[in-house]
């Protein structure tokens, strides 16, 4: 149903803006897929239509990762909503098909909430996120419940609605914590630290830093990650990139910069051409406060071409604070 209106931009979906409460709801609400999800006993499923899905969602973010979310979201949003959800309504060959199917389910829609997000249509992307999680949840693939509900908490900070944040990140940490890699929990734990440090938790952000520490400190993974989480997240680069979001909170530009610029250098431009290039203006943005200026220009030069191309609300908000610091960049 989200989906089809997405596609058909009805307008109650369109004017939907990002509500607190409802990501609370997360917090007490139980998944009932089994309620809406009917039977279609003619149709029968296979690793093999589930590995297509996969695919399918791997192109898709590929498009993404170059392109930005204003590309593609209403072909995401059709896909889910017709093919992926015939898919779920089949019967499954054993319950490892079943799980990875509503897991391949969750990722979409993961995505179709992160590609709105970029977007600049945030409430969208919030019930994307809350969609992904009910998918996340009937699938009991261990830790992809706890990564939809770091998302919630990770989004709300973006859109400077924090009440939940830390609930929903602890919820996050709680439901990965024992059941996935070390590598992987390094990424609840940062976002968690983040979460803490914008709500004015410092002693806890830094507490949780410091359990971090071991994984932030490295840039290799040793320890393998879940498609669900490699998918976003292929190497350390998201752990910096929330660390340095988590300094910025608490105050502390030198490391937050530290961080920042080396996210910026593990990500490959040519995979992943918009997170480089916005991660580099970023840094630029803390390096220009820090009075260093002539850095800052430098890092902006390379990015604001990459940035001027993708389409992406984020991209567009950075070029803004890029101008207004340094005008003299854009002329001509």
């Amino acid at each position: 149903m989200l989906g089809r209106a997405d596609v058909d931009r009805r307008s109650f979906l369109r004017t939907s803006v990002y509500s607190a409460a409802l990501s609370a709801t997360a917090l007490v609400s139980q998944s009932d897929m089994a309620r809406l999800v009917r039977v279609d006993d003619s149709a029968h499923v296979g690793m093999p239509e589930v590995r297509a899905v996969q695919g399918i969602t791997d192109a898709f973010l590929r498009l993404d990762e170059v392109k930005g979310g204003g590309i593609g979201r209403t072909a995401v949003a059709e896909f889910l909503s017709t093919d992926v959800a015939s898919l779920l309504r089949s019967r499954f060959a054993d319950s490892t098909v079943r799980s990875a199917a509503f897991s391949s389910a969750a990722e979409l829609a993961y995505l179709a909430g992160f590609k709105a997000h970029d977007a600049g249509e945030d409430g969208i992307a919030q019930r994307y996120f809350l969609s992904a999680l009910r998918l996340a949840q009937e699938s009991g693939i261990p830790g992809q419940e706890g990564f939809c509900f770091r998302i919630l908490g990770l989004h709300a900070t973006d859109v400077r609605q924090p009440q939940h944040a830390a609930e929903l990140a602890e919820r996050g940490a709680a439901a990965a914590r024992d059941k996935v890699s070390p590598d992987t929990m390094s990424l609840f734990l940062v976002g968690l630290a983040r979460c803490y440090a914008e709500t004015g938790q410092q002693r806890a952000a830094r507490n949780t830093l410091r359990e971090a520490e071991p994984w932030i400190t490295t840039t290799e993974i040793t320890t393998e990650l879940p498609r669900w989480a490699a998918l976003w997240c292929p190497n350390k680069a998201s752990v910096a990139r929330q660390t340095s979001k988590a300094f910025a909170a608490l105050g502390d530009h030198a490391e937050a910069e530290r961080y920042l610029y080396l996210s910026h250098s593990m990500w490959s431009p040519e995979t992943h051409t918009r997170i480089h290039a916005l991660s580099a203006a970023e840094t630029g943005l803390i390096r220009w406060r820090l009075g260093r200026h002539e850095d800052a220009a430098k890092l902006w030069r390379s990015a604001l071409p990459v940035l001027s191309a993708v389409s992406s609300d984020r991209a567009s908000k950075v070029l803004r604070k890029v101008r207004k610091a340094a005008p003299e960049l854009f002329a001509g």
